[in-house]
């Protein structure tokens, strides 16, 4: 097989690359002013690019700069690249990163490469290597988004285009072994043509999906913020009561309401002030979730009023959740928490299931019964479950 046409000469293909990556960077790096500091990678996402394009003008420059600059130097930065790109997606998943084990390759990789490029030169050796460090980079990138399925267009296009990049580095590497490594890189062949124009290809796609998943990302949190009382974490008022609604009105087992409020907690705001109040708050919140589990939601219906939905919760295992709900909160605060000072919360709950409500079991209903319930709690004396009548 011959030479590949011009339009596929290495040269031109690499500096392409670079030119589309630092546009790419551009793009992610404006965009990454606009989005919430929640949203981490973006930052390595955007400078991978452009470190990228320092090494396609060292390859570029193969046969005019020294040997040591456009083999070792540009292998180097653009394997450091890579690893850029690596991490920003461990922070984009996990909120943190270590890619020191590839760095550490990587320096590994340079000596390599200065010992088969300057000392004893020999390409097809050079390209094995490097060949075999670039798959398993991108396959191990790869399997970060294998592990985190999901419906998100953006994190598919990620995966495909890395499992794409290590299968192509991969077949460049039998391709070596099978005696078709060429002569250099700048020889245009197909077989190097396909190697480096999926690169280029590559450099452009990876950025687009990092948009779309960073967009993705906010719109999700949008969502949430939405949905959330900003003080607690709970669902705010009008989040728990639409999931209640649908609950009530599905046509399947009404579930059940518990009312829960906080006895005498203006108190607590007028003795430690309001500060003291919201961290109070919090704390019932988060004994409420651990007693609820997954058996329910939990939403801030107002002020120290909350309200828990049991989608499939009957009258007896209702009370029996609400007992546990005032058993979490009345315990005592540790003596090295801030809100040791406090002493003790307490709780009054009412609770209501929706086959128990004489007049249906819409959501207004049920609602009703389990404030009614509430308020005989507190008129017999507070920090007690009472069940609707």
């Amino acid at each position: 097989m011959g030479a590949s046409p011009a339009i596929l000469d290495p040269r031109s293909i690499i500096l392409l690359a670079g030119v589309m990556g630092v546009m790419m960077a551009l793009v992610v790096f404006f965009m990454r002013r606009s989005y919430p500091r929640s949203i981490q990678g973006l930052g390595e996402w955007s400078r991978a690019p452009l470190v990228a394009f320092v090494s396609t003008l060292l390859f570029a420059a193969r046969g005019y700069f020294p040997d040591f600059l456009t083999i070792v130097v540009a292998n180097f930065v653009l394997y450091q690249a890579c690893i850029l790109y690596y991490a920003g997606s461990q922070k984009f998943l996990f909120g943190h990163g270590d890619t020191r084990a590839w760095t550490v390759l990587n320096c590994g990789l340079a000596l390599v490469l200065f010992w088969f490029g300057i000392l004893k030169p020999d390409f097809e050796v050079r390209l094995l290597f490097v060949t075999a460090a670039v798959s398993a980079l991108f396959f191990r990138h790869a399997l970060l988004y294998m592990r985190h399925t999901g419906h998100v267009f953006g994190k598919r296009l990620m995966t495909g285009l890395l499992l794409a990049q290590a299968l192509v580095a991969g077949l460049r590497f039998v391709s070596v072994v099978a005696g078709m490594a060429g002569s250099g890189l700048m020889e245009g062949s197909w077989v190097q043509s396909i190697y480096i124009s999926m690169y280029s290809f590559t450099v452009l796609l990876l950025s687009i999906a990092v948009i779309l998943m960073a967009t993705d990302r906010v719109h999700t949190e949008f969502e949430y913020l939405a949905t959330r009382d900003p003080l607690t974490g709970a669902l705010n008022r009008r989040a728990v009561l639409d999931a209640s609604e649908r609950a009530f009105s599905s046509g399947e087992r009404g579930g059940a309401l518990l009312m829960v409020d906080l006895d005498h907690f203006k108190d607590i705001n007028d003795r430690f002030g309001h500060q003291m109040g919201d961290a109070v708050l919090r704390e019932a919140v988060r004994r409420m979730q651990r007693a609820i589990g997954d058996k329910g939601v939990l939403g801030r219906y107002g002020g120290e009023e909350f309200v828990v939905l049991l989608p499939e919760a009957g009258q007896a295992e209702a009370m029996e959740i609400a007992a546990r709900l005032r058993h979490a909160i009345g315990e005592p605060f540790p003596a090295d928490s801030i809100m040791a000072v406090v002493g003790s919360m307490a709780a009054s709950i009412g609770v209501a299931a929706g086959a128990s409500s004489t007049v249906g079991s819409s959501i207004d209903d049920v609602l009703a019964l389990a404030d009614a319930a509430l308020y005989r709690a507190k008129a017999m004396g507070r920090d007690r479950v009472i069940a609707a009548a």
